[in-house]
């Protein structure tokens, strides 16, 4: 109870490293004390992780996480259950992939899902992917840890006619990656992933890598196609790939600045209080374009069914415009509820993700 009250507070103030430390230590200090070579890490960059581990000889494992997420409160359990057996073989680094240096790691894997376990061998070669805190998903992590088991359960669907085709292009992305940050021209090793019509990242490291280059009108189809691709019908991608909308236009127009940009303004947090149980509570979401261009809402997602939107699930802004959105919210179970409302648009920052605080009665 304790514990669970500690990281309750902690997510919740968005210190994930003190999160993640205290948590740990908790539930693994008997076998933390006794052995200096078992490492929790903190937003590492990757390459430093990799020395550790290979000094050490053992998997490592990145685990990408983000301020608010409940499910990381569940890992943090779970990995504590198993801490003493995968101790002695990993390294883990957790990452907070909403911050800027940490990102390139969802458009790799091509997933917003949090918590995501990405394990490595000790030469960096990736092993597996495990998104999600079910029994499962803990039990693929320990299997591929402690057996060396190829087990991934990860959102393949899209991307790899087999299940069985991740794990290689993901390392030969890896790789591609690598080399541009090097400065070395990828095009050769590139064209073999730019088939994978339903898979942006490939096409993103190739127009950094046409820009880098100097091919600047190469560049420029390529910045074409990823933003049609990451912000056209399909909002998943939308969501993985928000944060290179500036960086895709600055290739399109080299005198972009994102001041004339729409830009959309909403509350991060709203507050139910005295919510009944099982009987609808209405609320709105005011929405306001600060920015200098018109602005148009494409989507509103919902994480549960608990929440329906009354309104239209599209509109648009002129700029200094606001509208109200309207809803309802029903619960079936009491205490303090989480749930999220995610506004997808064309604005600068293209994804607001609101978080509903209800306390049911």
């Amino acid at each position: 109870m304790v514990l669970m009250t500690m990281i309750k507070f902690l997510t919740r103030k968005h210190h994930l490293a003190v999160f993640f430390a205290i948590a740990i230590v908790i539930c693994g200090s008997f076998y933390s004390c006794k052995n200096e070579r078992s490492l929790i890490l903190y937003d590492k960059e990757f390459k430093t992780v990799e020395d550790i581990a290979k000094k050490q000889n053992k998997v490592f494992c990145i685990v990408l996480t983000r301020p608010d997420c409940p499910p990381c409160e569940v890992y943090i359990q779970n990995l504590g259950e198993r801490y003493n057996l995968l101790a002695p073989k990993a390294v883990f680094n957790i990452v907070n992939v909403s911050l800027p240096e940490n990102q390139w790691y969802q458009h790799w894997i091509c997933s917003g899902a949090s918590p995501t376990t990405c394990i490595f061998s000790p030469e960096g070669q990736l092993i597996a992917v495990v998104s999600g805190v079910k029994a499962s998903a803990m039990q693929c992590i320990e299997s591929a840890i402690v057996d060396d088991a190829a087990c991934s359960t990860y959102f393949y669907e899209k991307h790899y006619p087999e299940k069985s085709d991740a794990i290689p292009m993901l390392n030969a992305l890896l790789s591609c990656k690598w080399q541009l940050d090097r400065g070395e021209d990828i095009s050769f090793e590139i064209q073999a992933y730019l088939g994978k019509k339903a898979y942006p990242y490939p096409v993103y490291l190739k127009c950094l890598n046409e820009e880098k280059q100097g091919r600047h009108e190469e560049a420029v189809y390529w910045a074409k196609r990823l933003l049609t691709q990451a912000f056209g019908s399909d909002m998943y991608y939308s969501r993985v790939y928000n944060n290179i909308y500036g960086e895709m236009k600055s290739i399109l127009d080299p005198g972009y600045t994102p001041d004339t940009d729409a830009v959309l303004s909403v509350v991060n947090e709203l507050r139910l209080d005295s919510c009944p149980l099982h009987q609808p509570v209405s609320f709105n979401l005011e929405l306001t374009n600060t920015g200098k261009s018109p602005l148009t809402i494409r989507d509103i997602g919902l994480s549960c069914d608990c929440i329906k939107l009354l309104s239209e699930n599209t509109l648009s802004l002129m700029p200094g415009e606001s509208k109200k959105v309207y809803f309802t919210f029903t619960s079936e179970t009491q205490g303090e509820v989480y749930r999220d409302i995610t506004l997808f648009s064309d604005a600068i920052n293209s994804i607001e993700m609101v978080q509903v605080v209800a306390v049911v009665n």
